[in-house]
């Protein structure tokens, strides 16, 4: 037993002076600043009885000091894989952002349950810093 917490001891006395050499690591690079998390998202499907079907998406815009666009995700369930279905840039001076997913430009926009989530991103050299995911957001879209 006194071994045992000579070695955690130990380590966590190495473990702490680590070098860490990760560029987005905001911890050892003060210039960079981690995006907030999207909130206030609401969605809304439209088209229904139409050849055409989209859900309109709108929330609170970020800081554009720390944002310069959003990636929008989509899927089948609460917990299920989400997956990115477009990238919106950050529009300067505007309150509000929004993005259509539309039938007209992706056939998976069709009837059914769907959730979104919304994550927004820095660009960097050394590329994106992705803050973290809202919380998703339940849309159906009817026949």
């Amino acid at each position: 037993m006194k071994y045992l917490a000579a070695i955690l001891i130990l380590l966590s006395l190495f473990a702490c002076s680590m070098k860490r050499n990760n560029p987005l690591d905001p911890h050892s690079n003060p210039d960079i600043e981690i995006p907030g998390e999207v909130s206030g998202i609401i969605a809304t499907a439209f088209g229904t009885g139409s050849d055409t079907r989209y859900v309109n998406l709108e929330w609170g815009s970020n800081n554009p000091y720390n944002t310069d666009g959003y990636y929008v995700y989509r899927s089948l369930g609460y917990y299920s894989a989400y997956a990115v279905v477009d990238t919106v840039m950050h529009a300067t001076g505007s309150p509000i952002q929004s993005y259509v997913h539309s039938s007209a430009n992706d056939s998976s926009v069709s009837p059914g349950d769907y959730w979104y989530r919304i994550s927004a991103f820095k660009s960097y050299p050394s590329g994106n810093l992705e803050g973290r995911n809202s919380v998703p957001v339940f849309v159906r879209i009817r026949n």
